[in-house]
């Protein structure tokens, strides 16, 4: 009897360490909205304020695992070299403001993590020069959801305004729902960047794999379709309630992020592609200021240098 793609074993491919990353956040509240599971996250606080510099610091300890396949970490190091420091190389000296690989980084650590999916295909096998910026997924994940196989087509959109960052993610994963052909194409060129781990895999395994990967075969109908989505936006109110020193202010805040998740679940109810046989995911983090993530996200890769900006 040939294999299915339900038994896989797709732990054997993660490689972030889901605790580990889970330490970081508190989850605020989740909410289901029709077909989208809505995830709330608070970052941990250090000193009063949400520790933004200690997990970004956290994210520089995950690259060389994003960035290389196991085999090529091992080869880096026998060269005489750090993996880290040329991992960081492909993230090169693009304006943080811009650069969408900061939140792709996390993506990647939210949906191995929660989601327990690895991921098989991400644009950084598709860049060719450091300032390259790729269409197409923000990286695409194979695993089970509801006891069903499941393809994950990720996006992170980081911005200022909570409803543009919805409108662009929506956005983003309508190109798929609306034009089917967009997933064949996605998938054509996902066949061709495979991560290199997948070999560690038996013969049968791997060719069951690759040929799920094609739209017009019997196994690629054995998937369930899911989008899961970054999304980190501005909260104002954040920074006002911070500038108070309110007594436990960590708890203050999650309980304010309790207060506006009603809210926020409504707007991204209301703006939900009209579908079926899809689920969303939707991992949301507020933080103070979007532009200041990225620019510390440039700073702490970069050793400590700070973005050149005209004056």
């Amino acid at each position: 009897m040939s294999k299915k793609l339900s038994e896989i074993d797709w732990s054997k491919l993660l490689k972030v360490d889901s605790i580990g990353f889970s330490s970081w956040f508190r989850l605020v509240d989740e909410k289901k909205v029709g077909d989208a599971e809505i995830k709330f996250y608070s970052l941990n606080f250090n000193k009063a304020r949400p520790d933004y510099e200690g997990f970004i610091k956290y994210l520089l300890t995950q690259v060389e695992s994003y960035v290389f396949e196991d085999f090529e970490i091992l080869e880096i190091i026998e060269d005489g070299e750090s993996p880290q420091e040329k991992a960081l190389s492909y993230f090169g000296d693009a304006d943080p403001l811009r650069d969408g690989r900061y939140g792709e980084l996390i993506l990647y650590l939210f949906v191995e993590a929660m989601l327990k999916a690895p991921l098989v295909v991400h644009k950084i096998s598709q860049t060719y020069n450091n300032n390259d910026q790729v269409k197409g997924s923000d990286g695409l994940f194979l695993g089970n959801k509801d006891g069903k196989s499941t393809l994950f087509l990720g996006e992170s959109k980081m911005r200022g305004n909570f409803n543009v960052c919805i409108n662009d993610a929506l956005d983003s994963i309508s190109r798929y729902i609306n034009y089917p052909a967009a997933i064949d194409r996605e998938l054509s060129v996902a066949k061709k960047h495979l991560s290199r781990d997948l070999n560690n895999l038996d013969t049968e395994t791997l060719d069951l794999i690759y040929n799920s990967l094609r739209t017009k075969q019997p196994e690629f109908k054995e998937y369930s379709i899911c989008y899961p989505a970054f999304i980190m936006y501005k909260e104002g109110k954040i920074e006002e309630m911070i500038s108070e020193n309110l007594p436990d202010i960590e708890n203050e805040i999650n309980k304010f992020l309790l207060r506006v998740k009603d809210r926020r679940t409504k707007y991204i109810g209301e703006s939900l592609p009209k579908t079926k046989n899809i689920t969303l995911e939707f991992f949301m983090m507020p933080v103070v200021s979007v532009n200041s993530f990225r620019e510390l996200c440039y700073k702490v890769f970069h050793n400590d240098k700070v973005f050149p900006r005209a004056k």
